[in-house]
Protein backbone atom coordinates (compact mmCIF):
# COMPACT_ATOMS: atom_id res chain seq x y z
CA UNK A 1 0.00 0.00 0.00
CA UNK A 2 1.14 3.75 -1.00
CA UNK A 3 1.69 6.10 0.66
CA UNK A 4 -1.96 7.88 -0.92
CA UNK A 5 -3.74 4.98 -0.67
CA UNK A 6 -3.21 4.84 2.93
CA UNK A 7 -3.61 8.45 3.69
CA UNK A 8 -7.17 8.76 1.77
CA UNK A 9 -8.27 5.41 3.62
CA UNK A 10 -7.03 6.50 6.88
CA UNK A 11 -8.73 9.75 6.56
CA UNK A 12 -11.77 8.40 5.07
CA UNK A 13 -12.12 5.98 7.53
CA UNK A 14 -11.61 8.68 10.26
CA UNK A 15 -14.34 11.02 8.42
CA UNK A 16 -16.69 8.14 7.78
CA UNK A 17 -16.96 5.56 10.56
CA UNK A 18 -15.50 6.96 13.38
CA UNK A 19 -17.21 10.76 12.63
CA UNK A 20 -14.09 12.12 15.17
CA UNK A 21 -14.84 15.76 16.31
CA UNK A 22 -11.56 16.48 14.74
CA UNK A 23 -12.66 18.73 11.72
CA UNK A 24 -10.22 22.35 11.05
CA UNK A 25 -12.60 24.47 9.04
CA UNK A 26 -16.32 24.82 8.56
CA UNK A 27 -17.21 25.67 5.25
CA UNK A 28 -20.16 28.34 6.07
CA UNK A 29 -21.81 31.18 3.52
CA UNK A 30 -19.41 33.66 3.05
CA UNK A 31 -19.56 37.21 4.35
CA UNK A 32 -19.30 38.78 1.46
CA UNK A 33 -20.45 42.16 0.54
CA UNK A 34 -23.89 40.76 0.09
CA UNK A 35 -24.16 39.24 3.85
CA UNK A 36 -23.69 35.81 4.89
CA UNK A 37 -26.97 34.74 2.36
CA UNK A 38 -26.08 35.60 -1.12
CA UNK A 39 -29.46 35.01 -1.64
CA UNK A 40 -29.97 38.71 -1.07
CA UNK A 41 -28.26 40.12 -4.35
CA UNK A 42 -31.69 38.22 -5.98
CA UNK A 43 -33.44 41.18 -4.66
CA UNK A 44 -30.97 44.08 -5.65
CA UNK A 45 -29.51 43.18 -8.13
CA UNK A 46 -31.35 42.88 -11.62
CA UNK A 47 -28.64 41.34 -13.93
CA UNK A 48 -27.78 38.53 -11.78
CA UNK A 49 -31.60 38.08 -11.34
CA UNK A 50 -32.21 37.84 -14.62
CA UNK A 51 -29.08 35.83 -15.48
CA UNK A 52 -29.94 33.29 -12.51
CA UNK A 53 -33.60 33.08 -12.90
CA UNK A 54 -33.21 32.45 -16.68
CA UNK A 55 -30.72 29.61 -16.24
CA UNK A 56 -32.67 27.51 -13.27
CA UNK A 57 -35.97 28.18 -14.82
CA UNK A 58 -35.10 26.70 -18.13
CA UNK A 59 -33.39 23.76 -16.71
CA UNK A 60 -36.36 23.42 -14.43
CA UNK A 61 -39.05 23.35 -17.00
CA UNK A 62 -37.67 20.47 -18.43
CA UNK A 63 -39.33 16.90 -17.75
CA UNK A 64 -36.81 14.82 -15.82
CA UNK A 65 -37.75 11.00 -16.28
CA UNK A 66 -36.57 7.92 -14.86
CA UNK A 67 -35.03 5.19 -16.71
CA UNK A 68 -33.72 1.65 -16.59
CA UNK A 69 -30.96 0.80 -18.76
CA UNK A 70 -31.50 -2.53 -20.60
CA UNK A 71 -29.18 -5.80 -20.49
CA UNK A 72 -28.52 -5.34 -24.40
CA UNK A 73 -27.35 -1.77 -23.58
CA UNK A 74 -31.01 0.41 -24.65
CA UNK A 75 -32.46 2.07 -22.25
CA UNK A 76 -36.24 2.28 -21.52
CA UNK A 77 -38.46 4.85 -19.43
CA UNK A 78 -39.43 3.23 -16.21
CA UNK A 79 -42.55 5.34 -15.98
CA UNK A 80 -44.28 3.14 -13.07
CA UNK A 81 -41.20 3.15 -10.50
CA UNK A 82 -41.05 5.33 -7.70
CA UNK A 83 -38.33 7.05 -8.93
CA UNK A 84 -40.24 8.32 -11.75
CA UNK A 85 -42.79 8.88 -8.54
CA UNK A 86 -40.61 11.34 -6.71
CA UNK A 87 -40.10 13.14 -9.82
CA UNK A 88 -43.64 13.85 -10.41
CA UNK A 89 -44.28 14.79 -6.98
CA UNK A 90 -41.33 15.22 -5.04
CA UNK A 91 -43.23 16.80 -1.70
CA UNK A 92 -46.11 17.62 -0.14
CA UNK A 93 -45.82 20.72 0.87
CA UNK A 94 -48.03 23.56 -0.95
CA UNK A 95 -46.95 25.00 -3.67
CA UNK A 96 -43.82 22.73 -4.37
CA UNK A 97 -43.68 21.24 -7.38
CA UNK A 98 -40.82 19.21 -9.07
CA UNK A 99 -40.07 22.79 -10.91
CA UNK A 100 -40.03 24.97 -8.32
CA UNK A 101 -38.02 22.56 -6.13
CA UNK A 102 -35.67 22.36 -8.91
CA UNK A 103 -35.93 25.79 -9.67
CA UNK A 104 -35.11 27.01 -5.94
CA UNK A 105 -31.81 23.89 -5.97
CA UNK A 106 -30.50 25.75 -9.04
CA UNK A 107 -31.01 29.35 -7.79
CA UNK A 108 -29.35 28.58 -4.49
CA UNK A 109 -26.49 26.97 -6.43
CA UNK A 110 -26.18 29.84 -8.39
CA UNK A 111 -26.14 32.14 -5.97
CA UNK A 112 -24.46 31.06 -2.84
CA UNK A 113 -21.88 28.37 -4.44
CA UNK A 114 -24.18 25.81 -2.05
CA UNK A 115 -27.26 23.71 -2.23
CA UNK A 116 -29.18 20.86 -0.10
CA UNK A 117 -31.82 19.27 0.01
CA UNK A 118 -32.48 16.19 2.48
CA UNK A 119 -34.72 13.50 1.85
CA UNK A 120 -37.04 12.12 3.91
CA UNK A 121 -39.93 9.61 3.77
CA UNK A 122 -43.03 9.24 1.49
CA UNK A 123 -45.95 7.22 0.73
CA UNK A 124 -45.38 3.91 -0.40
CA UNK A 125 -41.89 3.49 0.41
CA UNK A 126 -40.51 6.45 -1.70
CA UNK A 127 -39.31 9.33 -0.21
CA UNK A 128 -39.97 13.59 -0.65
CA UNK A 129 -37.10 15.92 -0.90
CA UNK A 130 -37.07 18.87 0.75
CA UNK A 131 -34.42 21.91 0.51
CA UNK A 132 -32.87 23.39 3.11
CA UNK A 133 -31.68 27.05 2.32
CA UNK A 134 -28.25 27.87 2.47
CA UNK A 135 -28.40 30.09 5.43
CA UNK A 136 -29.39 27.40 7.46
CA UNK A 137 -26.89 24.92 7.05
CA UNK A 138 -23.03 24.92 7.09
CA UNK A 139 -20.22 21.57 6.81
CA UNK A 140 -17.30 20.55 8.88
CA UNK A 141 -14.78 19.49 6.65
CA UNK A 142 -11.16 18.04 7.67
CA UNK A 143 -7.81 19.28 6.68
CA UNK A 144 -8.35 18.76 3.17
CA UNK A 145 -10.94 20.43 2.69
CA UNK A 146 -13.55 17.09 2.54
CA UNK A 147 -17.08 17.39 3.98
CA UNK A 148 -17.30 14.94 7.16
CA UNK A 149 -20.29 16.66 8.60
CA UNK A 150 -23.45 18.47 7.87
CA UNK A 151 -25.45 21.04 10.26
CA UNK A 152 -28.79 22.03 9.89
CA UNK A 153 -29.87 24.62 12.05
CA UNK A 154 -34.09 25.35 11.59
CA UNK A 155 -36.22 27.46 13.72
CA UNK A 156 -33.32 27.47 16.45
CA UNK A 157 -33.02 23.64 16.28
CA UNK A 158 -29.76 22.31 15.00
CA UNK A 159 -28.86 18.63 13.90
CA UNK A 160 -25.77 17.25 13.25
CA UNK A 161 -25.79 14.69 10.28
CA UNK A 162 -22.49 12.76 9.60
CA UNK A 163 -21.11 12.49 5.72
CA UNK A 164 -21.39 10.55 3.59
CA UNK A 165 -25.77 10.35 4.27
CA UNK A 166 -28.22 8.42 2.09
CA UNK A 167 -30.25 10.68 2.38
CA UNK A 168 -28.53 14.04 1.82
CA UNK A 169 -28.10 15.63 -1.87
CA UNK A 170 -25.71 18.24 -1.11
CA UNK A 171 -23.30 20.44 -3.31
CA UNK A 172 -20.72 22.48 -1.38
CA UNK A 173 -19.18 24.16 -4.36
CA UNK A 174 -15.11 25.47 -4.86
CA UNK A 175 -13.60 25.30 -1.15
CA UNK A 176 -13.31 29.17 -1.07
CA UNK A 177 -16.99 29.95 -0.16
CA UNK A 178 -17.11 32.87 -2.56
CA UNK A 179 -20.21 33.00 -5.32
CA UNK A 180 -20.39 34.66 -8.26
CA UNK A 181 -21.90 37.54 -7.11
CA UNK A 182 -19.59 38.14 -4.45
CA UNK A 183 -17.06 37.92 -7.06
CA UNK A 184 -18.65 40.70 -9.32
CA UNK A 185 -19.43 43.10 -6.29
CA UNK A 186 -17.05 45.54 -7.36
CA UNK A 187 -18.71 45.67 -10.56
CA UNK A 188 -22.41 45.13 -9.55
CA UNK A 189 -21.42 48.18 -7.23
CA UNK A 190 -20.39 50.37 -10.63
CA UNK A 191 -23.79 49.59 -11.59
CA UNK A 192 -25.35 50.79 -9.15
CA UNK A 193 -23.46 54.30 -8.76
CA UNK A 194 -24.43 54.90 -12.19
CA UNK A 195 -28.07 54.23 -11.56
CA UNK A 196 -28.22 56.69 -8.32
CA UNK A 197 -26.10 59.33 -10.32
CA UNK A 198 -28.33 58.90 -13.06
CA UNK A 199 -31.31 59.19 -10.58
CA UNK A 200 -30.26 61.90 -9.00
CA UNK A 201 -29.54 63.76 -12.31
CA UNK A 202 -33.07 63.52 -13.03
CA UNK A 203 -34.42 64.47 -10.05
CA UNK A 204 -32.29 67.88 -9.00
CA UNK A 205 -30.83 69.28 -11.99
CA UNK A 206 -32.39 72.16 -14.06
CA UNK A 207 -35.30 70.54 -15.92
CA UNK A 208 -34.69 73.83 -19.12
CA UNK A 209 -30.92 74.30 -19.72
CA UNK A 210 -31.96 77.76 -19.92
CA UNK A 211 -32.04 81.41 -17.43
CA UNK A 212 -34.36 84.50 -17.54
CA UNK A 213 -32.28 87.77 -18.48
CA UNK A 214 -33.90 90.57 -17.25
CA UNK A 215 -32.53 94.37 -18.30
CA UNK A 216 -30.49 96.01 -16.00
CA UNK A 217 -32.17 99.39 -17.10
CA UNK A 218 -35.55 97.93 -16.10
CA UNK A 219 -37.77 98.87 -13.75
CA UNK A 220 -36.62 98.36 -10.07
CA UNK A 221 -38.78 95.65 -8.45
CA UNK A 222 -40.25 95.94 -4.91
CA UNK A 223 -40.55 92.57 -2.75
CA UNK A 224 -44.28 92.30 -3.94
CA UNK A 225 -43.49 92.47 -7.21
CA UNK A 226 -40.71 89.91 -7.24
CA UNK A 227 -42.51 87.68 -4.77
CA UNK A 228 -45.66 87.98 -7.12
CA UNK A 229 -43.57 86.95 -10.38
CA UNK A 230 -42.24 84.18 -8.66
CA UNK A 231 -45.53 82.61 -7.30
CA UNK A 232 -46.51 83.30 -11.74
CA UNK A 233 -43.52 81.66 -12.60
CA UNK A 234 -44.29 78.85 -10.52
CA UNK A 235 -47.18 77.85 -12.17
CA UNK A 236 -45.35 77.41 -15.34
CA UNK A 237 -43.19 74.62 -13.89
CA UNK A 238 -43.27 71.57 -11.51
CA UNK A 239 -46.76 70.71 -10.90
CA UNK A 240 -48.17 74.13 -11.59
CA UNK A 241 -50.90 75.07 -12.97
CA UNK A 242 -49.87 76.40 -16.01
CA UNK A 243 -47.06 74.01 -16.57
CA UNK A 244 -46.17 73.02 -20.02
CA UNK A 245 -47.38 76.74 -21.57
CA UNK A 246 -45.24 79.95 -21.77
CA UNK A 247 -45.04 82.44 -19.53
CA UNK A 248 -45.41 86.07 -21.01
CA UNK A 249 -42.42 87.89 -19.64
CA UNK A 250 -42.43 91.51 -18.70
CA UNK A 251 -39.63 94.67 -18.79
CA UNK A 252 -37.42 93.37 -21.99
CA UNK A 253 -37.10 89.79 -19.87
CA UNK A 254 -35.55 87.14 -21.99
CA UNK A 255 -35.10 83.19 -21.96
CA UNK A 256 -31.51 82.33 -22.80
CA UNK A 257 -29.96 79.17 -23.61
CA UNK A 258 -27.03 77.73 -21.68
CA UNK A 259 -25.46 75.56 -24.23
CA UNK A 260 -22.61 74.44 -21.74
CA UNK A 261 -25.37 73.18 -18.97
CA UNK A 262 -24.69 69.60 -18.16
CA UNK A 263 -28.39 67.91 -19.38
CA UNK A 264 -29.48 64.50 -18.16
CA UNK A 265 -28.89 63.58 -21.56
CA UNK A 266 -25.64 64.11 -21.38
CA UNK A 267 -25.06 60.82 -19.24
CA UNK A 268 -25.57 57.97 -21.53
CA UNK A 269 -25.08 55.13 -18.94
CA UNK A 270 -27.27 52.79 -21.29
CA UNK A 271 -24.07 51.50 -22.81
CA UNK A 272 -22.20 50.79 -19.58
CA UNK A 273 -25.43 48.80 -17.78
CA UNK A 274 -25.77 46.70 -21.18
CA UNK A 275 -22.21 46.27 -20.73
CA UNK A 276 -21.91 45.51 -17.02
CA UNK A 277 -25.40 42.66 -17.49
CA UNK A 278 -23.37 41.23 -20.88
CA UNK A 279 -20.49 40.82 -18.00
CA UNK A 280 -22.45 38.92 -15.70
CA UNK A 281 -23.96 36.78 -18.41
CA UNK A 282 -20.33 35.45 -19.50
CA UNK A 283 -19.25 34.92 -16.13
CA UNK A 284 -22.24 32.49 -15.98
CA UNK A 285 -21.21 30.94 -19.28
CA UNK A 286 -24.53 32.49 -21.34
CA UNK A 287 -24.16 33.98 -24.20
CA UNK A 288 -25.85 37.65 -23.69
CA UNK A 289 -28.05 37.09 -27.33
CA UNK A 290 -29.55 34.19 -25.44
CA UNK A 291 -31.00 36.30 -22.61
CA UNK A 292 -31.64 39.46 -24.22
CA UNK A 293 -28.35 42.01 -23.41
CA UNK A 294 -27.71 42.12 -26.96
CA UNK A 295 -29.84 41.57 -29.93
CA UNK A 296 -29.10 38.75 -32.43
CA UNK A 297 -29.73 37.93 -35.94
CA UNK A 298 -32.14 36.30 -37.80
CA UNK A 299 -29.30 34.22 -39.29
CA UNK A 300 -27.82 33.37 -35.90
CA UNK A 301 -30.56 32.58 -33.53
CA UNK A 302 -30.73 29.24 -34.18
CA UNK A 303 -27.48 28.89 -33.65
CA UNK A 304 -27.49 30.88 -30.19
CA UNK A 305 -30.39 28.51 -29.34
CA UNK A 306 -28.14 24.93 -30.17
CA UNK A 307 -25.05 26.75 -27.93
CA UNK A 308 -27.62 27.49 -25.39
CA UNK A 309 -28.30 23.41 -24.78
CA UNK A 310 -25.60 21.99 -25.63
CA UNK A 311 -23.40 23.94 -24.36
CA UNK A 312 -23.62 26.94 -21.69
CA UNK A 313 -26.79 24.99 -19.65
CA UNK A 314 -25.29 21.71 -19.94
CA UNK A 315 -22.97 22.07 -17.11
CA UNK A 316 -25.86 23.12 -14.54
CA UNK A 317 -28.05 20.48 -15.94
CA UNK A 318 -25.04 17.93 -15.66
CA UNK A 319 -24.65 18.82 -12.14
CA UNK A 320 -28.06 18.22 -11.00
CA UNK A 321 -28.49 15.03 -12.96
CA UNK A 322 -25.64 13.47 -11.24
CA UNK A 323 -27.24 15.25 -7.63
CA UNK A 324 -29.92 13.19 -7.76
CA UNK A 325 -28.73 10.23 -9.43
CA UNK A 326 -25.90 9.83 -6.46
CA UNK A 327 -28.71 9.59 -3.57
CA UNK A 328 -32.55 8.79 -5.76
CA UNK A 329 -32.16 5.16 -6.96
CA UNK A 330 -30.60 4.05 -4.48
CA UNK A 331 -33.06 5.97 -2.04
CA UNK A 332 -36.17 4.23 -3.95
CA UNK A 333 -34.83 1.08 -3.82
CA UNK A 334 -34.30 0.80 -7.74
CA UNK A 335 -30.42 1.19 -7.73
CA UNK A 336 -30.43 -0.08 -11.56
CA UNK A 337 -32.65 3.18 -12.53
CA UNK A 338 -31.29 7.00 -12.92
CA UNK A 339 -32.41 10.42 -13.84
CA UNK A 340 -32.24 12.42 -16.61
CA UNK A 341 -33.56 15.44 -18.41
CA UNK A 342 -35.09 15.18 -21.55
CA UNK A 343 -33.71 17.72 -23.89
CA UNK A 344 -35.89 16.92 -27.05
CA UNK A 345 -38.23 18.92 -25.53
CA UNK A 346 -36.66 22.26 -26.11
CA UNK A 347 -34.61 21.14 -29.27
CA UNK A 348 -37.53 20.22 -31.12
CA UNK A 349 -37.77 23.40 -33.24
CA UNK A 350 -40.75 24.71 -35.34
CA UNK A 351 -43.63 22.62 -36.19
CA UNK A 352 -42.81 22.54 -39.78
CA UNK A 353 -39.25 21.57 -39.01
CA UNK A 354 -39.94 18.47 -36.89
CA UNK A 355 -42.79 17.25 -39.53
CA UNK A 356 -39.92 17.33 -42.10
CA UNK A 357 -37.47 15.98 -39.73
CA UNK A 358 -39.37 12.66 -38.82
CA UNK A 359 -40.49 11.91 -42.51
CA UNK A 360 -36.72 12.62 -43.29
CA UNK A 361 -35.59 10.27 -40.40
CA UNK A 362 -38.05 7.44 -41.72
CA UNK A 363 -38.02 7.51 -44.94
CA UNK A 364 -41.86 8.26 -45.82
CA UNK A 365 -45.03 9.65 -44.57
CA UNK A 366 -45.02 9.24 -40.57
CA UNK A 367 -48.96 10.28 -40.25
CA UNK A 368 -51.89 8.97 -41.37
CA UNK A 369 -54.75 10.94 -43.05
CA UNK A 370 -57.14 10.70 -40.25
CA UNK A 371 -54.35 11.87 -37.55
CA UNK A 372 -53.81 14.99 -39.25
CA UNK A 373 -57.51 15.90 -39.84
CA UNK A 374 -57.64 15.09 -36.04
CA UNK A 375 -55.35 17.90 -35.70
CA UNK A 376 -57.49 20.32 -37.36
CA UNK A 377 -60.80 19.15 -35.50
CA UNK A 378 -62.09 17.36 -38.85
CA UNK A 379 -64.19 14.31 -39.28
CA UNK A 380 -62.19 11.09 -40.13
CA UNK A 381 -62.82 9.70 -43.44
CA UNK A 382 -62.71 5.80 -44.77
CA UNK A 383 -59.49 4.00 -45.14
CA UNK A 384 -58.04 7.45 -43.34
CA UNK A 385 -56.10 5.14 -40.87
CA UNK A 386 -53.94 3.48 -43.49
CA UNK A 387 -50.29 4.73 -43.81
CA UNK A 388 -49.81 6.00 -47.26
CA UNK A 389 -46.27 5.78 -48.95
CA UNK A 390 -46.06 7.76 -52.12
CA UNK A 391 -44.98 5.75 -55.22
CA UNK A 392 -41.96 7.83 -55.79
CA UNK A 393 -40.90 7.10 -52.16
CA UNK A 394 -39.72 3.00 -52.45
CA UNK A 395 -36.58 1.16 -50.94
CA UNK A 396 -33.67 2.22 -51.92
CA UNK A 397 -35.28 5.03 -54.04
CA UNK A 398 -36.00 8.40 -52.42
CA UNK A 399 -34.93 9.00 -48.65
CA UNK A 400 -37.85 10.73 -47.92
CA UNK A 401 -41.00 12.74 -49.83
CA UNK A 402 -39.50 15.81 -49.31
CA UNK A 403 -36.50 14.73 -51.41
CA UNK A 404 -37.40 15.06 -55.12
CA UNK A 405 -35.05 12.66 -56.67
CA UNK A 406 -32.21 14.33 -55.64
CA UNK A 407 -30.58 11.76 -53.49
CA UNK A 408 -30.89 8.94 -56.74
CA UNK A 409 -29.93 11.86 -59.40
CA UNK A 410 -26.68 11.91 -56.94
CA UNK A 411 -26.42 8.78 -56.56
CA UNK A 412 -26.49 8.01 -60.85
CA UNK A 413 -24.33 10.78 -61.13
CA UNK A 414 -27.02 13.00 -63.08
CA UNK A 415 -26.36 15.72 -61.08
Amino acid sequence: MGLLDWFVRKNTTDAVNRQEPAWQSSRSPSAGPFGRYSGDVWATEWAVRTVTGFIASNIASLPFKAYRKDANGDRSEATGSKLAGVLSRPSVLPGVTRYALFRDLLLDLLLTDRMLALLTPGPYGSPLIRRVAPMNFNVDVNGNQEPIRLNVTIDGHTTAIPLPSSAVMLSTGYETGMPIPDTIAPILAEGRALADYRRNIASNAARVPAYLYRPTDAPAWDDATRSRFARDWAQFSGDGAKAGSTILLEDGMEMRAVNGMFKPVDMDDSAARTSIACFVANLYGISPENIGFRTGTKSNIAEYKDQLWSVELAPYLIALEETLNLVLPEACGEPDLYVEANLDAKLRGTLETQYQALSTATGRPWMTTNEARRLVNRPPVPEGDELITPLNVTEGGQPSPQDGGRTQQAQEGRQ
